[in-house]
């Protein structure tokens, strides 16, 4: 399994959540320097292949884990670490932002265990079917359509349509900031769209959509790929 990343402003604040995902059997890679170079946007190589998930610490702002989100494009888990266990509305308010879970190191060992397997299970799957979701015309079939939109949120669920309608052209995101806002992005709303594509990616994968159902074009704009198709008719 691949290890997870910390990225802090402090290693030695890490110390107890590291040492029980290690108790746990997690390989651990803890950094202030990748932190400071992502943030700075100095090139990290082959970041978004090494590690299954990015946990980013309460020492670092909901701004700056934005920016981490849009220079780790690839990376489709993103946990918030906290000093606590968050209520409902706070967990609400740290996925808006972006990240797929919390992790606290005030969590039992036998809860972050159970937290983690759930929330890593497709992760943790070796060699699965894609599920085709195209019909031989490339279009989504109705059943998964439905299906897609009833997990998706408001402005999600715009962006998304606004791919369906594109019919596997690429949007820009002048284009989706429009379908999104109804105005013309602002540097606000261009981390905003690479946060909702990133969210739309794991509640595909939570459905067990493994491909790339939502590709982004870097610097330009994102389309739905088309590539798996299936046998049956909408």
């Amino acid at each position: 399994m691949k290890p997870f990343l910390i990225l802090t402003k402090n290693i030695l604040f890490e110390q107890k959540l590291q040492n029980q995902l290690q108790c746990l059997g997690y390989e651990v890679y803890c950094s202030k320097v990748v932190f400071e170079k992502l943030l700075y946007k100095l090139d990290v190589d082959q970041i978004d292949e090494k590690f299954i998930a990015v946990i980013i610490s309460e020492t670092i702002s909901d701004k700056e884990a934005q920016q981490l989100f849009l220079k780790l494009n690839k990376t489709d888990y993103f946990f918030r670490k906290t000093s606590f266990e968050p209520d409902e509305e706070a967990q609400e308010m740290i996925k808006e932002i972006g990240f797929c879970g919390w992790i606290s190191d005030s969590q039992s060992i036998d809860r972050l265990r159970e937290y983690l397997e759930t929330h890593l299970a497709s992760a943790n799957k070796k060699e699965k079917q894609p599920k085709l979701i195209f019909n031989q015309n490339g279009e989504l079939k109705q059943e998964e359509l439905r299906a897609i939109l009833r997990i998706l949120s408001k402005k999600e669920m715009a962006f998304f349509e606004k791919l369906i309608q594109s019919n596997g052209e690429m949007v820009s995101r002048a284009e989706m900031s429009h379908a999104i806002w109804g105005t013309d992005p602002n540097s606000s709303q261009l981390a905003q769209m690479s946060i909702l594509a990133k969210r739309i990616r794991w509640k595909l994968k939570e459905m067990g959509i493994e491909e790339e159902l939502v590709e982004t074009i870097w610097g330009k704009g994102y389309r739905l790929n088309q590539s798996h198709v299936g046998d049956e008719a909408v």
